[in-house]
Formats: structure tokens, C-alpha cells, sequence
């Protein structure tokens, strides 16, 4: 049930992405494409949904130049596609990643701790979409 909501989630999801342009009149088509699929984080983990009353999260995170999320982790799968700029994430003990503007990916809870930050001048912007348990937090800050 939780897969066929994910599934479901993760179209509107790219729908939103997309911006479709959707008009009464008769003479304007609606568009829809398919923007990404995955069953694996970017670490190579197969996709798993905890237990509980399922909820549905969207958040816009927005990095200004030199904007760093510090060392995390997450509880719960999260898709995220970057809007705008270029973000690059460093995760403990592995290579780095980066992402630009059009790039998706997914991260999950044994993806290992790391930070997110605004690899260029301009501000980045990346959305996440999350299907988690009501109440499980979507990151959780690293011990210091």
C-alpha cells in the first residue's frame, strides 16, 4: 500500500516539477513527463517505508551562497531534485556527490551521514519529497 502511495506521490511530485501548462480551451494539449523513477538511494540501498499512519511531505530548501545543511542523517527515503544552482553532498567515509538544476536523486536512512551544501556564488534550490510515518522527522542532526 505504502509503494502504490510512493508511486503515486512521486508522479504528482513530477508534475509539480514540471510545471505543465493546463488550459481550459480545447486547443491546448496537456504534457506529462515522466521526470524520474528510482528504487535506490544514491547509495545503492533498495527503497523501504516505515511502519504507521502514512504522511505525504514538501519542502523547498534554498541554500544562499555558501549555505551548508550540517551533518545529518534521514529517518525516511527522500526524493529530492535540484530547482535551481548546483549542491554538492558530502558523505562520510564516500566521494562526494554533485548535483545541478534538473538533477534528482534519493536519499535514505543508510545513506551515511553527511551535509548538503551550495557548491557555486548563486543560490541553489532543491526540493524533497518525502513518505514517511506521521511524526518520524525528515533529518535528523548528527551527534557533535
Amino acid at each position: 500500500m505504502l509503494k502504490n502511495l510512493f508511486i503515486a506521490f512521486a508522479f504528482a511530485f513530477a508534475l509539480i516539477l514540471i510545471k505543465p501548462s493546463i488550459s481550459l480551451a480545447a486547443e491546448s494539449p496537456v504534457s506529462v513527463q515522466e521526470v524520474f523513477i528510482g528504487s535506490e538511494t544514491m547509495d545503492g540501498d533498495a527503497l523501504k517505508y516505515p511502519k504507521g499512519k502514512a504522511e505525504i511531505r514538501l519542502q523547498r530548501v534554498e541554500l544562499a551562497e555558501g549555505g551548508i545543511v550540517p551533518l545529518h542523517s534521514h529517518p525516511i527515503p527522500l526524493l529530492g531534485n535540484v530547482e535551481q544552482g548546483m549542491i554538492i553532498v558530502k558523505r562520510e567515509g564516500m566521494n562526494d556527490i554533485t548535483y545541478k538544476a534538473g538533477d534528482s536523486f534519493i536519499v535514505g536512512p543508510k545513506t551515511p551521514k553527511h551535509t548538503m551544501g551550495n557548491a557555486e556564488s548563486d543560490k541553489a534550490i532543491v526540493w524533497f519529497a518525502a513518505i514517511g510515518a506521521k511524526n518520524v522527522p525528515i533529518l535528523i542532526p548528527a551527534e557533535e
